[in-house]
């Protein structure tokens, strides 16, 4: 694995490369208040057929962050139009998770030409006020600060808390969630600016994606509704929908295996 860089809009965007040069190129997309660590255990595993990499959406991870608020579906989707439109991989497969699961279906919507198939992971097409409100609130808080690295990965904590991921893993992912301010201090990557935003309502648009499309709804996590996922990929002339059963909503840490499965399976008639 090695990193690399995009530039998009004046902002540079980290980008781990797992490996696969020459093959089809798929673009993982990570969830809010995440980073491209997250998926370390789940796209190495189509380097064999595909060019896997792993995105830093803006003000996430090693990526640079707007020195104004610019945290719209708007303003990630046109990242990844300008990034995709240049980098000379070739047309994409497209996962994402949450936040970037909910990039990747309006990205979908308005750009179906530019993707080889679309995977969305237990996301809604729309959020809630209530939702919005929530991680608006958050945004508010300062950030915490740790005296060490090690003090900073023991307090990592998952949102939704809920998970049966091994030990390992979250220590992992934990390990590059956190940079070292410079005065003695580590905080957690994100700019917290992040979680002030302004969502797409892709409902009306699903119509438009036309590329092979795949709905993955996780039974244990409440944050997409069995009967929504249903009617999403019904909306899709190409969509499917696929259940996995165990594990919550962070799935790339609790079940791996399931969601590489699942993927592959959807994966293994796309030219």
């Amino acid at each position: 694995m090695k990193q690399r860089s995009f530039k998009a809009n004046g902002i540079a965007l980290s980008c781990l490369d797992y490996g696969g040069e020459g093959n089809p190129p798929i673009l993982f997309l990570h969830g809010g208040s995440a980073n491209a660590h997250w998926w370390d255990f789940v796209a190495p595993a189509f380097v064999d057929r595909f060019h896997a990499l792993a995105l830093d959406q803006r003000g996430h991870g090693d990526s640079e962050s707007p020195p104004d608020w610019a945290y719209g579906t708007r303003h990630y989707v046109s990242d990844l139009d300008e990034i995709i439109g240049s980098w000379g991989l070739g047309v994409p497969v497209m996962v994402g998770h949450s936040m970037g699961g909910h990039n990747t279906l309006v990205y979908a919507a308005h750009r179906p030409e530019r993707l080889r198939a679309m995977v969305a992971i237990d996301t809604p097409p729309d959020y809630t006020e209530r939702a919005v409100e929530f991680l608006r609130s958050m945004a508010a808080r300062p950030p915490r600060r740790f005296p060490s690295l090690a003090d900073a990965c023991a307090n990592f904590r998952l949102l939704p808390r809920e998970t049966t991921a091994p030990a390992e893993i979250l220590a992992h992912v934990a390990r590059h969630s956190f940079r070292d301010t410079g005065d003695g201090a580590f905080i957690h990557k994100i700019d917290r600016r992040t979680m002030i935003r302004e969502p797409l309502d892709v409902w009306k648009d699903l119509h438009r994606i036309t590329c092979p499309a795949l709905i993955v709804k996780i039974t244990k996590s409440p944050l997409l509704d069995l009967e929504v996922a249903r009617r999403m990929s019904a909306a899709m002339p190409q969509g499917r929908l696929a259940q996995i059963d165990d594990g919550f909503h962070h799935v790339m840490f609790d079940n791996p295996r399931a969601l590489i499965a699942t993927l592959k399976d959807f994966l293994k008639d796309i030219r």
